[in-house]
This record gives C-alpha cells, structure tokens and sequence, in this order.
C-alpha cells in the first residue's frame, strides 16, 4: 500500500500500515512526520503524536523541528504506558522512535488493529551501527523511506550522524552543539563546519577579482590593437 494512501479504518476492509521515516540527524524527519500527520488531521482522522519525553531540547508538550515548528505530543519514556490511549485513534504518529525500547511490539499490535503508525526515528548511532531495535521494524513495515541531510562539512549529500567530543553513551540528546550531518568522507574527517555564507563570499570575492583582472587584459588587448 501506498505511503500516501488513506486507509479504511472500521469494517471487514479495515487496514493497518507502518510508515518508517529513517535518516541522520538535520534530514528532516520529524518536518517528514509532521507533514503526513496534519494531512490525515486534515482528513478528519482522530490522530495522536508521541514523543520521547527525555527530548525537551524545543518544546516540553509537543514535537519540535529544528526550526521550532511545534505539533501537540503526548510525552513518554515507554510506549506501552500510551497502548490503552493509542488504540482510541485511526492514526498515531511517534517520534525519535529509537529511544523507545518497545518500539516493534508497540507499533505491530496497533497495525494488526488497523491503526496508521508513522514513525520518525535516527537509522544509525553516531558510531555507524543500528540504533537500538529500530531497523527491526523494517521487515514488518508497509512504507520505509531514508532522509539525507546537508553534510555540514562539504555540502554533499549528509547521510550520517556524526559526534562532537569524546562521549561515548549512545543515547545523548543534543542539536548543533553536539552533533553534525555528515557524508560518508567528512565521517571520518576531523570535526569541521564550513559556513555556506562565508563560503559564497569568498567564491563571490574570488569571481570578483577574475572580473577584474579578465577587464584588464582585455583593456590591455585593445591598447595593443593596431587600428589601420
């Protein structure tokens, strides 16, 4: 089934599906689940949004983009804490997915219901390798799909999380301060963040000066012209 398709929720025809929205940090996931969640809001579908309530980095009763926009969320360290409020909507979105230890059983009991789970969640830990439980999901999803982010180094195509500083525990919340989107060369790079802005200017300076001299070496060219 399509990830765009809606869903029949009540009688014989009724259908569940998981929608998996992978990738790095900064790739949008979260903007990604959103975006289908007020598209089934809009439908009139009774939704709910989950989020892990260790992240309080944006917003303490909703989930936050990077860029502060705030949907209205149910917070948890366990999802099984949220089954019997779950079960009364058609569709419940989950956010940083990764985090809940529950995360497989929770969302296969409410597809076998005929509920809509989309869940947004890091792929990989910043050391390359699966994040908790969460690619278990793969097998048993309708819909998954991977963001890339910008990679903060080069501005390639970022598809890792990578850490700043030496803290080895996998489960950090953090944003900028703390983390870079990454591809797969600069990974392995020494921690560097090139600005885009300060990047255009020295390319606009450095197109300002080939300008330059180009006119005056053709100002000298035409100097040089015998006019007959």
């Amino acid at each position: 089934m399509s990830s765009q398709a809606f869903p029949r929720f009540s009688g014989p025809e009724s259908h569940g599906q998981i929608q998996v929205i992978f990738g790095p940090m900064f790739s949008g996931k979260t903007t990604e689940l959103m975006r289908r969640m007020k598209r089934f809001q809009i439908a009139n579908y009774s939704c709910l949004v989950i989020k892990y309530a260790k992240d309080v980095r944006y917003d303490v009763s909703g989930i936050a983009t990077h860029d502060k926009q705030v949907l209205a969320a149910l917070p948890t360290e366990n999802l099984t804490n949220l089954y019997s409020e779950a079960v009364k909507h058609d569709v419940i979105g989950i956010d940083e997915g990764q985090f809940f230890p529950d995360i497989v059983s929770f969302c296969d009991k409410l597809a076998e219901l005929g509920k809509v789970v989309i869940i947004a969640a890091l792929d990989g830990t910043f050391q390359k390798k699966g994040f908790g439980d969460i690619l278990n999901l793969v097998p048993i999803a309708e819909s998954v799909v991977k963001l890339n982010a910008v990679c903060m180094s080069c501005f390639g195509e970022g598809s890792f999380t990578k850490r700043k500083g030496s803290e080895k525990k996998v489960e950090v919340i953090g944003g900028t301060e703390m983390y870079l989107a990454t591809c797969r060369n600069c990974f392995h790079s020494p921690n560097k963040s090139r600005s885009p802005l300060k990047t255009l200017n020295v390319e606009k300076h450095e197109d300002t000066s080939l300008k330059a001299v180009s006119k005056q070496l053709f100002c000298q060219d035409v100097e040089n012209i015998d006019i007959q």
